[in-house]
């Protein structure tokens, strides 16, 4: 399978810097040789300055969606070039272009998405309490939001068809959003009490033959296992858990296109994050090997 490594140069859609930089911190570790031959790097020109996002704020949102459009694009084309996206960012708003590029190859019908997250980033601008873009991912590409906060069609994605796991962070505004559109939420302390295996069950019968787009936000892990993110949260998930959930949803689904979003290698003094996240790289290039170009043909 060939694979186009995508940079999403974008920490405007938060409040924090730094994770912007995670591309060229990965690619200058020559992250492209854990892929192959076969790999394609397409950086992305564009302002990738160190300055905050401002809640509710025009210009955030022109660069923020500016980012998100250069994506839609770039997603859109590999996909129909028979390759394999891998969006590396950035805050998690980049995944407002990615999905809305996933969408365009597959129609919002036949696409899920599986979003592995320690938020479920489903607020509206109504429903936000912060202003913040990377929390209104989901429901950009739901259509929920305003027409400046959406990419390619109004709506890329259905509730039903997402599949948030690991949340531990939920606005009280979100709950209602999650429920009105049928989205399934599989929460941390529901992974613990129900056990990881009969979750990953599940979200395999509802993944099973679909394409699927994969998002996958660092602050996913706990904390105390990976701390080089502005978000850094208690009572995540292990690396050992993260891989048994990649081996579920790869092995299921036709899985298309893939974003790894808010590593910040600016807290990465002693690059312990950078080797955890290599290990993850090379489990997913071998999982994209084995299980992507027969599911894509």
């Amino acid at each position: 399978m060939k694979i186009s490594l995508l940079e999403a140069p974008v920490c405007k859609g938060s409040p924090t810097v730094g994770s912007q930089e995670a591309f060229r911190d990965l690619i200058a570790n020559r992250l492209q040789t854990l892929f192959g031959e076969d790999v394609r790097v397409l950086p992305m020109e564009e302002d990738a300055s160190p300055r905050r996002g401002e809640a509710f704020s025009d210009q955030t949102t022109e660069e923020v969606m500016s980012v998100s459009r250069r994506l839609y694009e770039t997603v859109r084309r590999e996909l129909a070039e028979g390759r394999f996206p891998l969006v590396i960012g950035g805050d998690h708003s980049a995944a407002i272009g990615s999905i809305a590029g996933a969408s365009a190859a597959t129609g919002a019908e036949t696409l899920s998405v599986v979003y592995l997250d320690g938020h479920t980033d489903i607020n509206t601008e109504e429903s936000s309490l912060t202003g913040y873009i990377h929390g209104m991912t989901l429901a950009s590409a739901m259509g929920l939001c305003s027409d400046r906060l959406t990419v390619g069609r109004k709506v890329n994605l259905l509730g039903k068809n997402i599949h948030i796991v690991g949340a531990r962070s939920i606005d009280d505004g979100e709950y209602p959003i999650l429920r009105k559109n049928g989205v399934h939420l599989y929460p941390a302390d529901e992974l613990r009490r129900r056990g990881l295996a009969a979750v990953i069950e599940e979200l395999r019968r509802g993944i099973a033959g679909r394409f699927v787009h994969l998002s996958f936000d660092v602050d996913f892990l706990d904390g105390a296992v990976f701390s080089s993110t502005s978000y850094r949260m208690p009572d995540g998930m292990d690396v050992a858990a993260l891989r048994q959930l990649l081996d579920g949803i790869f092995s299921a689904g036709r899985v298309i296109s893939m974003d790894v979003v808010e590593y910040n290698p600016l807290l990465d003094a002693d690059g312990r994050d950078r080797k955890t996240l290599f290990d993850i790289f090379r489990h997913t290039a071998g999982l994209i090997s084995s299980y992507c170009a027969a599911k894509t043909e």
